[in-house]
C-alpha cells in the first residue's frame, strides 16, 4: 500500500510539474547567437523548486566524474548523481519521490517536442529537414545531477554528434552565482583572444546561473557551424555550482535505460 501511494503520489507531482514547465518553455523566445538556443526562467514551480534544493542528495552519493579532467590540487572538482532507478533507491523516501518525478518530467515526449520545437532552426539544419519535421527526430533522456567546486573549467567544445539536444537547468539558492553560467563561444582571431581563456575563442553569451532558470542547444559539430560552449573556471568564493545536465541522445542506448520504454509507450 505505502509503495502504491508513493507511486501515486509521484505521478502527480510529475503531472504539475511538467505542466508548469511546458508552459515556461513555450512562453520563451528561441534565440540564435552564437548557434540556435534557448534560455527558460521559472522552469520548476516555486515550491517545487525550493524542494529540490532543500532535497538535492548529500555530497556522499555523488561520485566523482572525469576525475583526471576536472581536479583541482588532486581533489575532484566535479561530481555527478545518477538519476538512475539504483541510485535514487538508496535516497530517503521523500528524496526518492522527488527525484523520481523530476526524472519522469524529462522523459516525456511532450518536453521533448516543446524543446526540440524552440530550437528548430539548429536541427533543421543539422538533419537537412524542413523545421515542420523536427517533431519527427527522436531522443533519449539522460538527466543527471552535477556538483561542481572551485577549479572546475571545461574547454570550448561543440559536443559529439551522438547527442541531439543539451540542456542544463541552473540551481543555485539565490542570485549570487549569476557569473557561473555556461558559456557560448564563437572561434576568434582577435589577439585580445588569443591572449586570454578561452584562447582563440570569444565569449558570446554566458547563461544566467540564476534560480530556477535552464537553456537548451541543438546540437551542431559541423565544418560550417559548431555549438562552440563551455566553461572558464570557476573561482573558490563561488560556493557549489548544482545543476541538472539532461541531454537528449539519439540512440537509446546513451539515455537512462529506465526510462527508454516507458517514454516508448508514451509516444
Amino acid at each position: 500500500m505505502q509503495l502504491l501511494q508513493k507511486t501515486a503520489g509521484r505521478q502527480s507531482l510529475s503531472q504539475e510539474i511538467l505542466a508548469h514547465t511546458l508552459k515556461s518553455v513555450a512562453a520563451a523566445p528561441s534565440l540564435s547567437d552564437p548557434f540556435p538556443h534557448v534560455i527558460v526562467p521559472n522552469l520548476f514551480p516555486s515550491r517545487i523548486y525550493q524542494e529540490m534544493l532543500e532535497l538535492l542528495p548529500e555530497q556522499s552519493a555523488y561520485e566523482t566524474f572525469a576525475y583526471e579532467k576536472h581536479s583541482t590540487d588532486g581533489e575532484s572538482n566535479r561530481f555527478r548523481f545518477s538519476l538512475k532507478r539504483q541510485s535514487i533507491d538508496r535516497l530517503s523516501p521523500r528524496k526518492q519521490v522527488l527525484w523520481s518525478a523530476i526524472r519522469d518530467v524529462f522523459r516525456s515526449p511532450q518536453l521533448k517536442d516543446a524543446m526540440f520545437g524552440k530550437v528548430k532552426k539548429g536541427l533543421a539544419y543539422r538533419y537537412g529537414i524542413s523545421e515542420e519535421k523536427v517533431s519527427d527526430l527522436g531522443g533519449f533522456a539522460l538527466p543527471e545531477l552535477f556538483r561542481e567546486t572551485k577549479g572546475y573549467s571545461i574547454k570550448p567544445h561543440p559536443d559529439t554528434r551522438r547527442k541531439v539536444v543539451t540542456m542544463q537547468i541552473a540551481l543555485p539558492a539565490d542570485d549570487s552565482q549569476k557569473d557561473l553560467g555556461t558559456e557560448f563561444y564563437r572561434m576568434s582571431i582577435n589577439p585580445l583572444n588569443l591572449l586570454r581563456e578561452p584562447r582563440g575563442f570569444e565569449i558570446v553569451k554566458r547563461t544566467p546561473f540564476l534560480p530556477n532558470t535552464g537553456y537548451a542547444f541543438s546540437v551542431l559539430n559541423t565544418i560550417r557551424m559548431k555549438s562552440w560552449h563551455g566553461r572558464t573556471a570557476i573561482s573558490g568564493e563561488c560556493g557549489v555550482r548544482n545543476t541538472i545536465l539532461n541531454i537528449w541522445y539519439a540512440n537509446e542506448a546513451d539515455a537512462n535505460p529506465d526510462m527508454v520504454e516507458p517514454a516508448k509507450k508514451a509516444a
